[in-house]
């Protein structure tokens, strides 16, 4: 073989190397999505990558066999094909310098030559290419790779068969599929990479989080507590139910029997009311009974997601948790559940304070029914997660193991609590100071 034709092979082969690489890595980067929306637009060659990707075991198998195959290849014939134009060069060195390792001196630089043109013609720059544009190069290189995957199918067979019987031999079951699949802490991460590079707004990428913690929480820690729940009495009139309603802004209200508070009977709703607008005075007069609806009764350890296609399925809008014992522990609302992911919905009804406010950047005015996991969240307010209790107020309890008094603090981890407010045994408002190293993480008021 001519020198012509050794450099010749020379050049196809490191081209070769570089197909196959760009190959690999297009196969495994491009979305699976994307491939099927090529497919549904008609693309023929999109087939081809879609045959490819379903079955990437076989098909990846193919570009490392020609991977392997080019590399050797160029190791056995690129010293013979470049070593010659060395020596003309190496022979203008007198003889008494180089004249006995002139040969090896010519091996050695054929062999960086060919080192360099396979790292980065052959593996480095075909690998970038696919990195950037996946979509392209592996439209670009799928039907020669179907063609190859062919040519090398009774080799890919003996390889895999091989392969994974060396793994049995070592008792590691052989992976099945190249298809990536992230846990939801690196969902977080990519998550938080793609809103610093501005992908992402800060409020879209809470939005996404909140979904990936939908699955764990449960009605108990959404829920509204039973000392904050606000009732009507079933016999009560519907007079008392609206000054109710204006004086909460709530348009929802558990019905209470005799028994008082567990012995919810139904639930009532103000719209209920207006739909037999204009009311005369018999009207307001009659007992709020009268416009009751069944109550949803659900365990206060329900997942939030069964609890909201619950809700769904028995068109109601507010659930009443009961604990252990059948007693009445909370109340939860559909919009309780949207707030988990959109944050707090606050309209023209609501008059309820927000959980937290700002004072300056190291102090906050928080309720005592503010979540520990928010508070986290929000505030960078490190809490420990307690299985006894869930808000600022029971963290408190706990701490103390007794019931604190206002202007009472306490410290923890470099933070300051002190307690502004009590309403009998309740902790109502606690004041959090946070250490000057370590600001909040929001300057808002937050969702949840």
């Amino acid at each position: 073989m001519s020198i012509l034709w050794r450099l010749f092979a020379v050049i196809a082969l490191v081209l070769a190397n570089a197909f196959f690489v760009a190959a690999e890595f297009a196969l495994v980067s491009i979305r699976r999505t994307r491939v099927e929306e090529l497919v549904a637009q008609g693309n023929p060659t999109a087939r081809v990558v879609q045959q490819a990707i379903r079955d990437p075991d076989r098909f990846i198998a193919a570009t490392q066999l020609g991977i392997t195959v080019a590399s050797l290849l160029l190791g056995w014939i690129g010293e013979e094909a470049l070593a010659p134009i060395f020596l003309p060069i190496l022979r203008l060195i007198p003889d008494a310098w180089i004249g006995p390792v002139r040969a090896s001196v010519a091996a050695v630089l054929s062999f960086a030559l060919i080192t360099l043109l396979a790292v980065v013609v052959g593996e480095l720059a075909p690998k970038s290419v696919a990195l950037q544009d996946p979509e392209r190069t592996a439209l670009l290189v799928a039907r020669p790779i179907l063609w190859s995957f062919y040519l090398f199918l009774p080799f890919i067979w003996i390889l895999n068969g091989a392969g994974s019987l060396f793994l049995k031999l070592l008792r590691v079951r052989p992976a099945r599929g190249h298809e990536r699949v992230h846990s939801v802490s690196e969902l977080k991460m990519l998550l938080e990479a793609s809103r610093r590079e501005g992908v992402l707004e800060e409020e879209e990428q809470r939005m996404l989080e909140s979904v990936f913690d939908f699955s764990r929480l449960t009605a108990r820690q959404v829920m509204t507590p039973r000392p904050d729940v606000i009732t009507v009495a079933a016999d009560a009139p519907a007079r008392e139910l609206i000054a109710l309603f204006r004086q909460t802004g709530r348009t929802r209200f558990p019905v209470l029997g005799p028994g008082g508070i567990d012995d919810v009977v139904g639930v009532v709703s103000l719209k209920d009311l207006w739909l037999d607008m204009p009311l005369t005075e018999t009207d307001l007069q009659r007992p709020v009974r009268d416009w009751m609806r069944p109550a949803l009764f659900v365990p206060e350890t329900k997942p939030l997601g069964d609890l909201l296609e619950e809700l769904r399925q028995d068109h109601a809008r507010m659930a009443i948790l009961v604990d252990e014992y059948g007693g009445m522990a909370g109340v939860l609302t559909v919009e309780d559940i949207v707030e988990e992911i959109v944050g707090e919905l606050q309209d023209e009804l609501d008059r309820e304070p927000t959980p937290f406010q700002k004072v300056d950047e190291h102090t906050f005015i928080v309720s005592g029914q503010l979540r520990v996991e928010d508070a986290k969240a929000e505030l960078g307010l490190d809490l420990p997660l307690g299985e006894d209790y869930e808000t600022i107020a029971g963290f408190i309890l706990t701490y103390l193991q007794r019931l604190p008094s206002e202007g009472e603090t306490l410290m923890y981890h470099g933070a300051q609590l002190r307690i502004l407010q009590m309403r009998g045994p309740r902790i109502v408002r606690v004041e959090v100071t946070l250490p000057a190293e370590h600001p909040a993480r929001s300057a808002s008021a937050p969702g949840r």
